[in-house]
Order: structure tokens, then sequence, then C-alpha cells
């Protein structure tokens, strides 16, 4: 079955997608890009399958039409990513015709899902009404095509498909018109388009709806008039052949008992029965006998249960009871498994010695409405016949083929035929592919139906003529529309090209652009405004030159201070600020710009007081600029009325690093102080006693010793402040030589074991075998790990082992040398700041560790200034490791495993 919807809509909505579809590729052809080309390949592939889908009138799927639908979804998916347009469908008293809106489950979903990535695109390129706009007419396109797998078996679906892609071209339209907004020349031309379509649509609908109205009431009064024609038939067969065959088989039967059943086989001799029909004579007595005189020619005879329902039928029981002899007319339908429905004539058999006395049982002959009955009806016309009954309601008998009667049994269960229908019957149009469809009821004797028959006509020839008609209505109204939207842009562009004119001297104007003229001449008022703009734009430049030159000198000198500086109106709303006065704040400019000064600058002195005021004239207080981060800026402000005009001007000096060479200065002194005057004190001491006291040799020996070593410690101290100082002044010079590994750590370990004699046995060395060797300046290396060791002996206690290690580092191009003590560890939180100058994990008077805060920092600057990866891994509790990964020389790496080999 093959459902139609009503052409008055398919009309509307084919125009909407079609002009939908066109205006989607207009708007992005206008763009002229490579996304807007892609967009509009889409929407000319949607108005092409539009137009396929308007004139193949009669099919009523197409996967062909689904995929291009989808393929077209998918380039407006692509156009619409991409940039393409700038940012990123039966009813009641209506006749249906079939189009090609249903389409197979992967066809189908093919279709859906391409469009449904339109709209997402549309969504995504597009976040303002048209991007919105345009993806729901997109999604609800795609809805449709998602709805188009069951068009070809629903009543409502291909109307469901056809009002979703009416609502969402409808949509599109909408949005597109929202995007010519911005064109004049669009908007003139989408104004006059508008009002074509809208004409356009009304009049394919309403002269396409009486089109097919006109070939439908000729189908519906033609069937009509056949099944009027067919039902006189009926009765004027049943009360002449019927019952004349029947009153004299009634009277031959009763004359001549035994021979009744010879004659009975030979009644088609007589001219009134049709020579194929299946007839039957029965008797039905009062007491519910039911005997067979004569059933011969039936296809297949009645079964006994059958014959048992003639006692109970209206008929045969009206004629047992009755007092009248005369035969009745009547329609029988017998129902035992198959149905059979036959024209009958009824006749009372009386005892001829006492007329009075009822009948002792009937005569029932009867012509059976078969398939070979309704096969011998051979109508002209294209009509054809057929016989229903049963519960439910069946075909009995039919002139055309099996799928023909399952069609009309569908129809007949919507008109709801089994529930019955009046006399004169109920015709139902044709919907679609299928037949006009007149019932008719087949009445008993009681008035009571029976059984129903139907006359149908082939709608093919009518519905030729009217796809022939529709075609031409909607390639008319097709070609009238692009023929105006041609004109309407030819005329647009020569009523607008003067005013775009305009409007671009304008942009190139707004631009900084003074030089531009517009070259409209024309006699209207356009050209009176053209001539005055030319005119104005001259005087502008030559004032515009000259107030651009001062504000760039201005900007120049704003953005080139050093100090932050910000500027107010008379309500203290900040007017000018520079980058400097940003960064202090910690802020942006559209964040400053239009706010009162207070609110964006909180700037506190020592009493945590606001000075960010335009009621304060300061000179040069200290204060600190709060950021919104909470972290403070030390600045020095100054606040001063603007000198011929309203407002205050607030200068910010940033001396954050004034403070923090304080702090260093401080600390460094402190430091230096304390590692100086730590050695200086038994070295003062011990020379005192020796030069007042006469000691043994031994006690001498012993205060030389200690002498000695706290010496070292002071001169060590001042290697490593000039160290510093050569870095830092960059007047050191590195001569890298080849060296081992082992090498390198051997003279290290040899140097502290003398040095630190109670901690000697506590140095460690791991040495991976197949090193290569290393290219370094032995001496700045040496003096960064003495730093490192340094560091392990201060941090760990006498016993604690402080291991050297060399092995390839991970990526397997250098070789990575390892300080690694087994102390307290490095809380995670000072790791940040290990390697900063003056720092220190304890920087407390109190601390136990002393030292100037310069070891790990010299680490940093001999491995930045080399060009060594300086890596530290330390967990609380579990010692601390200090890495450098030194390059090595030339000479190919042999790898021959990492393990190590202690010393």
């Amino acid at each position: 079955m093959e459902p139609g919807v009503p052409f008055a809509l398919l009309g509307a909505v084919q125009l909407l997608v079609i002009a939908s579809g066109l205006g989607l590729a207009g708007a992005a052809v206008l763009r002229r890009n490579a996304a807007g080309f892609v967009l509009a390949l889409g929407g000319a592939a949607l108005s092409g399958v539009g137009v396929a889908t308007a004139l193949r009138l009669g099919d009523s799927t197409s996967d062909g039409l689904a995929v291009a639908r989808g393929v077209a979804g998918l380039l407006i998916a692509v156009g619409l990513w991409t940039g393409g347009l700038g940012k990123r469908k039966d009813t009641p008293g209506l006749y249906g015709v079939v189009v090609p809106l249903a389409a197979a489950a992967g066809p189908s979903a093919f279709s859906g899902i391409g469009l449904a990535l339109a709209a997402v695109a549309s969504f995504a390129a597009r976040r303002d009404n048209v991007g919105r706009l345009l993806g729901a007419g997109l999604l609800l396109d795609a809805a449709a095509g998602f709805v188009a797998q069951a068009a070809d078996s629903g009543s409502s679906a291909p109307t469901t498909v056809l009002v979703l892609r009416g609502l969402g071209s409808v949509l599109v339209l909408v949005g597109l018109a929202l995007l010519a907004q911005a064109s004049l020349l669009s908007k003139v031309v989408v104004s006059i388009l508008v009002g074509v379509l809208a004409m356009a649509v009304a009049a394919v609908g309403v002269v396409g709806n009486v089109v097919v109205s006109s070939y439908e009431d000729q189908a519906r009064q033609g069937v009509q008039d056949a099944a009027a024609a067919r039902s006189i038939a009926f009765t004027d067969y049943t009360s002449t052949v019927v019952n004349e065959t029947a009153k004299r088989l009634q009277v031959f039967c009763d004359q001549k008992p035994t021979n009744c059943a010879q004659f009975a086989a030979y009644v088609p001799t007589i001219p009134l029965v049709p020579s194929r029909a299946h007839d039957f004579l029965l008797r039905v007595y009062k007491s519910g006998k039911v005997e067979t005189v004569q059933q011969q020619r039936l296809g297949a005879k009645l079964k006994q249960s059958a014959l048992l329902t003639l006692r109970s039928l209206p008929t045969v029981n009206a004629a047992l009871t009755g007092g009248n002899t005369d035969a009745i007319g009547t329609v029988l339908r017998l129902q035992a498994g198959k149905t059979v429905v036959a024209l009958a004539g009824v006749v009372p058999q009386q005892d001829p010695s006492d007329p009075s006395a009822k009948p002792t049982f009937v005569y029932v002959y009867g012509i059976a409405l078969d398939q070979r009955f309704a096969t011998d009806q051979n109508d002209t016309g294209g009509f054809g016949l057929y016989v229903l009954a049963g519960e439910p309601l069946s075909v009995v008998a039919s002139n055309k083929s099996a799928k023909a009667g399952a069609t009309l049994l569908d129809i007949a269960a919507r008109a709801h035929v089994g529930s019955g229908i009046p006399a004169t019957g109920v015709t139902v149009g044709s919907q679609g592919l299928n037949p006009t469809v007149a019932f008719r009821p087949l009445a008993d004797a009681t008035h009571s139906p029976a059984a129903y028959f139907a006359i149908t006509r082939d709608p093919t020839q009518a519905l030729a003529a009217e796809r022939d008609a529709l075609r031409l209505l909607v390639i008319t109204s097709l070609a009238a529309l692009l023929l105006v939207a041609v004109l309407a842009i030819v005329v647009g562009r020569r009523t607008v090209e003067p005013v775009r004119r305009l409007t671009v001297a304008a942009e190139r104007i707004a631009a900084g652009d003074l030089t531009v003229a517009t070259g409209v001449r024309t006699r209207d008022e356009v050209g009176t405004l053209a001539a005055r703009f030319d005119a104005m734009t001259s005087s502008l430049g030559q004032l515009t030159g000259d107030l651009r030159d001062s504000a760039a000198r201005l900007s120049t000198v704003l953005a080139s201070m050093s100090d932050g500086l910000l500027a107010t109106d008379a309500d203290g709303v900040v007017t000018s600020v520079n980058r400097a006065a940003l960064e202090m704040l910690g802020l942006e400019q559209i964040d400053v710009l239009g706010e009162p000064l207070g609110v964006v600058a909180d700037v506190r002195d020592l009493n945590d007081t606001q000075l960010a005021s335009t009621h304060l004239r300061l000179r040069d207080e200290a204060a600190e600029v709060l950021r919104p981060d909470g972290s403070r800026v030390p600045v020095r402000v100054a606040i001063t009325p603007l000198q011929g005009a309203e407002g205050v001007v607030m200068v910010l000096r940033d001396t954050t690093r004034e403070r923090e060479v304080e702090r260093m200065k401080t600390e460094f002194l402190s430091n230096v102080s304390h590692e100086l005057r730590t050695p200086l004190t038994p070295i003062r001491g011990y020379a005192e006693i020796l030069v007042s006291r006469e000691l043994g040799a031994e006690q001498v020996k012993t205060f030389s010793t200690t002498i000695r070593d706290e010496a070292l410690k002071m001169n060590r101290v001042v290697d490593l402040l000039v160290d510093v100082a050569a870095l830092e002044a960059g007047r050191v010079s590195v001569t890298p030589r080849d060296i081992t590994p082992k090498q390198l750590l051997d003279v290290r370990i040899d140097a502290w074991q003398s040095r630190a004699r109670d901690r000697a046995k506590d140095f460690k060395r791991r040495v991976a075998t197949g090193l290569p060797a290393l290219h370094v300046d032995p001496t700045w290396v040496g003096k960064a790990l003495d730093e490192l060791i340094d560091n392990a002996v201060k941090y760990t206690p006498q016993g604690t082992p402080i291991t050297l290690g060399a092995t390839l580092s991970p990526d397997g191009t250098r070789v990575r040398i390892t300080v690694k003590d087994a102390g307290p560890g490095i809380p995670e939180a000072a790791q940040a700041t290990l390697f900063t100058s003056f720092e220190q994990v304890d920087g407390s008077a109190t601390r136990k560790v002393g030292g100037l805060g310069l070891g790990l920092s010299f680490v940093r600057r001999v491995a930045e200034d080399s060009g060594f990866p300086l890596s530290v891994a330390s967990k609380e509790g579990k010692g601390a490791e200090f890495s450098l990964d030194l390059p090595v020389s030339d000479a190919p790496i042999t790898r021959r495993g990492s393990r190590a080999r202690p010393r």
C-alpha cells in the first residue's frame, strides 16, 4: 500500500525546500571563499533533491534521493563548520498524490545523519539567532530523513515527512532572512522573493488541490454509478433468475419427488441460469433437518455444519412460520470454515390437501457468489468486483489479484465497512496509488446485511493525467520563481549599488582612509548625499591627520613609560591607563577603562589606608598594590590633578626590585658576617693562646691545625664569593677536555676525604661500566660538585653515606653525575626556590646549618652557562639526589649495562 499526501502540502513544502536550499547557496556564494563554495554545493544539492521529489509523482520510495539528501547535508555541515556563513508531512478532505518521500532504512538513516551533522555544524559555526534557526531547520529536516523509512507504509508518515521538511525550510528561510539584514541588496532581493514565494506557494497549493480534487471527484462519481448499477443488477438477478428457478424446481419436485434431483441437475439448460454458475438445491425441514437435493456443480460441497445454519437464518425461519407461499428472494451467508455467499430463493412447501397448514419444509435454491461468479463479471472501464463477508471481513470472491484484495480489506477496515453501512453504500476516495472504492451492502429478506460487495476502479489513467498537470504546475512555479529571483537581483543591484558604494566609503573612512571618494554621480537623493559625503571627507582628512599625529605621540609616550599611569575624569572614572599600570594592577585594559579609580586600583599605605582616591593629593608615598590574586606589589605613588581638565592622574612606580635588592643585601651581609665570624672566633682565640702562653708541641700542633682548617673554611667562603662574582660578570673562561667519569669522581672523593677526615668513610662511589669519556672543564664541574657534596655533608649526620654516582642519562646521550645523601630530604614546597641566590631551606636566624645561600645558586649558574641539565629528586625523610647530565666526548658510547660497582 502506497500512502499519499495532500498535493497542496506537497507543493508548498517542496517550494519552501527548494527556496531554502537556493537561499542557502546564494548566501554562501556571496562569501566568496572555499567554505562558501562547499556550502553552496550542499544548498544546490538540497534544492535539486526538492525538485526531483516534486516532479517524480507516482513513486512512493527513492533510496537514491535519500542518499543525495544525506550527501547534501554533509556538504552543508562541512561548509557551515568551516565558516561558509561567517561565524564559527493523511488529512481528511484532501486528496493525496504519491511522491518519493520514503527510503530504505540505510539511505534514510544516512540522510538523517548527514542533515543532523549539518545542524550541529550550524550551531557550532554561528552562536547567534541565524545559527540557531539554520540548525533547528536542518534538525527538523534530519528528523524527516529518519521518518522516511516508514513513509511507504504508514498512512501518516509521508505527511509527517512533508510537515517536518516544511517547518525546517521555513526556519532556514527565516534564518537566511535574518542573515540578509546585514546587506541592503540582500534585504531588497529577499523582500521581493518572499512575496513571490508566498504567492507561488499559495498558487501551487490551491490550484494543485483543485486539480487533484477534480480528478478524484470524477473517479468517485464513476465508481458510485458503477456500484449503483451493480446493486440494481443483483436485485434484478435475484428477483428474476433465482426466484423463477426456485419456483420451477419446487413445483417439479413436489409433483415428482423421485425425479427431483435428476431435474435439478439439468437446471442449467434453463436460459435464465448462467452456464458456469455454482448452484445448489436444498430442503430445510421445520425440525432443523437439512437435505441436499443437488449441489454437484459447486466446486466444494457445502459442509453439514454450514447447512445446519440454514434453519437459523431469518429468511428460512420466516418462510417456515409464515403463511405466504411465494418465493422469497434473499442473500444467504453460510459460514462454517470457508464463507459462502449466495443469491437465493426460498419457497415454502405446503400440503396440497390442507392449504391453511403451515409449511413443513422449504426449498432453498441458490447461486453462489464465488470466485467463478466474480471472474465472469467482466465490466468495462477498468472496474473490479469484490464480495466481502465473514467476521472478520474477508474477500469471498474477486476478479482482481490477491494483493489488490489485501489492499481493499485495508480500505474497508479504515471505512469501518464491517460495522455496517447505509443501503446507499460508502465511497472511499483514492489515496496515493489505491483505487477509488464504492461499498454496498447485500441485504437478506429482513434487510440485514448478509454480505457486502465493492466496486473499484484502477486509478492508473486518472493518475497519469493528474501527474502531468501537477508536474506542469510545479515546473511553471519554479520557472516563475527563478525568473523573479534573477530580476530581483538585477533590479536590486542597480538600486543598491550607489548605497553600497557609500557604505564601502564609510567603512574605509572608519578604518582611517580619509582620501576615499564614493564615485556616485546620480541625479537623485543618493547622488546629492554622495557629493556632500565627499566634501566632508576632504575636510575631515586635514583635521584627522593632525589629531592622529598628536595621539600617536601621546600613545608612544604612555606606552614607553616604565611607571604606571592612570587618568580619570571629574567623576573618578578611569579614562586612560598604560601597560605598566595594568601589569602592576594585574588587570586587563577592558577591566580598567570606564571603572571608578578606587574599584580597579587597590593601593594602600603602610597603615593599610586606601590611597586610590581623586580627593587625595600625594607627591611620593610608599605603598603597596593589592592584586586580585592576593599578591602585593610595592610601589611609590603620586596623585596630582590634571592640568587644564577635571580629574586626576595617578602615577605608580614599581619598587619591587629595590626591596628585593635591599633584602638580598641585608641577608647577604648577615650571612657573610656569620660565615666569617664563625671561623674567626677559634682562629683568634687559639692565636692569642699561642702568643700568650707557652704550650707543648702537641697542643701547638692541635691549635695550629684548627687555625688552618678554619682559615680554609674562610678561604672557601671567599673563593665562592669570587666565583659567583666572576660568573655574574661573565669573566669565566671554560676549557673543556676529555676525562673519564671515574677520574672526575675520584678527584672529588679524595679531596673531601682529606677535607672532612671525620667523614672519610661516608663517601661512596658507584660508576656504571662502559661509560664514555666526558668532555667538560673539570675545574668548574668540580667546583659545582663540591657545592653539592658540601650541601650533603651539612645536612647529613656522621655515619650517613654520601654517594657519588655516574651512569647513562635516560636518553642515552649524556652521562648523569649524581650526588645522593640519606639526609632529612627537602620539602616539596622548598624545591621550587632551591637554586635561588641567598635562599635556604631553613632561613631562620636559629638555623642549625650555616651558609651564604649561594652554593646551589652557584651550581645552577655553572649548569646554565655550560648547558648541563640540572635536576633534584627528594622526599622528606628519604634524602635527596642532585643530578648533572654532562656531555660526552666524540668517542662512541658502548652500552654495557647500568650496574654500578661500589668503591
